[in-house]
């Protein structure tokens, strides 16, 4: 298996849907999930043709192709990448830091407290932040929350509403970890996500949400162990490979199987609530999916698990709505 880095860059605000928080227009998340990003490409798939769908699904399905989560990324203006992983769930002990004067302390406090609230890391952080002693990591910002007013018409009293985005800062955007058995399915894989970035992605696309395009002043990224062109895609392509880490990062939601909840239970997880509406060319609105939970990005397990490709139906639609949980994993080395 290959792996490639995908940068992306946003022309405009995203919204993502927050089933965490709720759901609705009010709530938004600037992060977008890997099964979310999945039914995005088989519907730009079918645009193309009912072959492209089914050759796009038993590429996921055989193994022969992957994808991670969309996590953020920031370039330097000194031309360096940063990119972030989530924080993994592990339970962590840290080492009692030494008395220090008032100030140091509230100065340390105040770093602890704004690295607590951020839900990523740099992936060549990743080692000190398990390790014992306290990390303070400066925290980045990606992008800003916008609320924007809207009006709805369609019935016969106006009635206002608003919707939340975000607009990611200059320099900031996501990226995502593109994995194929042979260069041509990432080439197929590279120009379906580039005609993606013209259609949009995650809700009120109509509204012009969600258009991006990959990023023409970055090369592809191919990440193989012993090599890198920043710091943290080196450190990406080693977790990548580390299969026999004691402990496996999932970067994508994981839908898992029956025969797996032994070795769920032996690990650190958070399951998270995916719901929301099918976009589809063969309905005129958005139709209601089932809902479904998952292990989180940021879970850890002592194996890689491979979950489920969720084949649903939907009253309404004639064709089938398909989920990714097959999932990504990141070994974990902390020695």
């Amino acid at each position: 298996m290959k792996y490639y880095l995908v940068p992306l860059k946003f022309l405009t605000p995203v919204h993502f849907g927050d089933a965490a928080n709720g759901g609705g227009l009010e709530k938004s998340s600037f992060a977008c999930a890997a099964d979310t990003f999945f039914s995005a490409l088989c519907n730009e798939a079918a645009a193309q043709s009912r072959a492209a769908v089914e050759e796009l699904i038993d590429g996921f399905n055989s193994g022969r192709l992957q994808i991670s989560s969309l996590l953020p990324y920031y370039k330097t203006q000194d031309e360096d990448m940063y990119f972030y992983l989530p924080k993994p769930l592990l339970p962590l002990e840290r080492n009692i830091a030494e008395a220090k004067s008032f100030a140091e302390m509230k100065q340390a406090a105040t770093k602890l407290k704004k690295a607590k609230k951020s839900s990523y890391v740099r992936a060549s952080q990743i080692k000190k932040f398990l390790a014992p002693e306290p990390f303070l990591e400066n925290t980045q910002e990606f992008a800003v929350p916008v609320l924007s007013a809207k009006v709805n018409t369609r019935n016969a009293e106006p009635l206002p509403y608003y919707v939340a985005s975000y607009r990611f800062v200059d320099n900031a955007g996501l990226y995502l970890i593109c994995g194929t058995e042979s260069d041509a399915d990432y080439e197929k894989l590279k120009a379906l996500i580039a005609s993606l970035g013209l259609s949009g992605i995650g809700g009120k696309r109509s509204g012009g949400y969600g258009k991006f395009v990959i990023r023409d002043d970055e090369d592809d990224i191919e990440l193989a162990p012993g090599f890198g062109c920043y710091e943290d895609d080196a450190a990406l392509a080693e977790m990548l490979f580390a299969e026999k880490s004691r402990w496996q990062m999932c970067i994508a939601p994981v839908f898992p199987k029956q025969e797996q909840i032994a070795d769920i239970k032996a690990g650190a997880y958070k399951l998270i609530k995916k719901s929301g509406f099918v976009y589809s060319l063969a309905v005129t609105n958005g139709v209601k999916r089932t809902s479904a939970y998952m292990l989180a990005e940021g879970s850890c397990f002592q194996s890689r698990l491979r979950g489920s490709l969720l084949r649903q139906a939907v009253p309404g639609l004639e064709h089938a709505v398909y989920r990714n949980g097959l999932g990504m994993f990141v070994g974990l080395k902390n020695d």
